[in-house]
């Protein structure tokens, strides 16, 4: 993996009473912009917390020090190529903050893609095809199990995860329904609260829930109604990790939030202008902080969009008149690429502004391996599907080659899309 921009790495001390010190410095560079495990640097345990950069959405990868994971929301779309960059193979612990698709919009490609041991939401149903597909995924996963998200402690090796009490179901909407979840390790803690507006941070802080935090993940994408002084007087952050997409409709984050967050924490960081940002927190309370981009500088992610800037291999190469159509291979899997099929997949992305539809089309590599989607398969406007090469049950986002062996070559392969008619649509080489 190639870096377009070298992380930046600063460290803080904890704070002490109204005043805070705090020591700022350039630590070095790494090849790459995501961190995949213990990193080299740190000389101690450190519980590590990566806000995604997905666009406009919400995707958290939590590591232990001892590797287990929990992964709070999953974007808009799939973001399996981030989780193949950091390593990870599998996720202890996924949770749904509540049920709308720039949270939920990855799920089921995460649950197909690697084994998850726990689901957690709010049980609040939606009546969206994204949740729809969701709740059939996970009722074909019987290895799930499912957690409701009740006022209860969830150890992660020796971090630990608390849920927080939730309004009651009919008197608020999904946004001020998001799971509330406090994580700590040691002295360190951060703050979750998917999209709570200022109904539910009012309902934290006056159930006497909300600690002083070392880091606050903000609420609803740094919205105009996402924090309330009087929650900020109480959490105190140090730093702010705002999640956002750039050049979004919403004009998210708001400057009323922004000058909110940056009268009480010593640091704010946003997606998207930093890429990845990455927190690895301390037992003592301090805290390390590496930022990293992951796409090209010129490009709008507010849809959520895959993109192959982090990639060693080729561009796409794109057949003319088919431009609306992308295609990109995940070749190399985590661990044995025989062992873990769904490790490997294609994905093939839409920027048309309708539908395509893919039925009868012929996906295959340069051995002529080939997937053929079924009839009524399609693709909608703006989204993606993943052909995964292991075994699975089709939803009509994801598909299965139901192959017994690895397909695509880690060194080099081509990746070609065929009509119904048997044209060539996309034609993908890396080497």
């Amino acid at each position: 993996m190639t870096a377009l921009h070298c992380p930046t790495f600063y460290r803080s001390g904890m704070s002490f009473g109204p005043f805070a010190f705090a020591r700022r410095h350039i630590v070095g560079a790494l090849m790459g912009v995501l961190v995949a495990a213990a990193p080299i640097w740190a000389q101690e345990p450190s519980i590590q917390i990566t806000f995604l950069d997905v666009g406009q959405g919400d995707a958290v990868v939590i590591r232990a020090p001892e590797g287990q994971t929990a992964m709070i929301d999953a974007g808009p779309g799939a973001p399996l190529r981030f989780l193949q960059q950091m390593n990870i193979e599998g996720i202890d612990l996924l949770v749904a903050t509540h049920p709308h698709a720039d949270h939920i919009g990855g799920m089921v490609d995460v649950l197909t893609a690697r084994p998850v041991r726990f689901y957690m939401d709010n049980g609040q149903s939606h009546t969206t095809a994204t949740y729809r597909r969701l709740m059939e995924a996970l009722e074909r996963l019987s290895e799930v199990t499912y957690l409701e998200a009740v006022p209860r402690s969830i150890a992660l090796g020796s971090a630990s995860i608390e849920v927080l009490p939730l309004p009651p179901v009919d008197a608020v909407d999904h946004n001020n329904r998001s799971v509330g979840l406090v994580v700590r390790f040691g002295r360190f803690s951060a703050f979750f609260s998917g999209d709570s507006e200022e109904e539910e941070l009012t309902h934290f802080v006056r159930s006497g829930v909300v600690p002083d935090v070392t880091l606050l993940k903000a609420a609803h994408h740094g919205s105009q109604n996402g924090f309330t002084r009087d929650f900020l007087e109480v959490a105190r952050p140090e730093v702010v990790v705002i999640s956002v997409g750039r050049d979004n409709s919403y004009e998210h984050p708001r400057p009323e939030a922004l000058t909110a967050f940056s009268a009480v924490a010593s640091d704010v960081f946003r997606t998207d202008r930093d890429g990845h940002v990455t927190i690895l927190g301390y037992a003592d309370g301090t805290y390390e902080v590496v930022l990293g981009r992951d796409r090209d500088e010129g490009e709008s992610t507010e849809s959520g969009g895959s993109d192959t800037s982090g990639q060693t291999h080729s561009a796409t190469e794109s057949e003319p008149g088919n431009a609306l159509l992308s295609l990109l291979v995940i070749p190399d899997a985590p661990g044995d690429d025989h062992r873990n099929l769904n490790g490997e997949y294609v994905v093939i992305e839409s920027h048309a502004s309708n539908a395509v539809d893919l039925g009868r089309w012929l996906l295959c590599d340069v051995a002529s391996r080939c997937f053929r989607f079924p009839d009524d398969a399609r693709i909608e406007a703006g989204r993606r599907v993943v052909v995964y090469t292991g075994y699975g049950v089709a939803d009509g986002v994801s598909f299965f080659m139901n192959n017994g062996r690895a397909v695509w070559n880690n060194d080099g392969d081509v990746a070609t899309l065929f009509d119904a008619q048997g044209s060539t649509v996309l034609r993908y080489v890396y080497e």
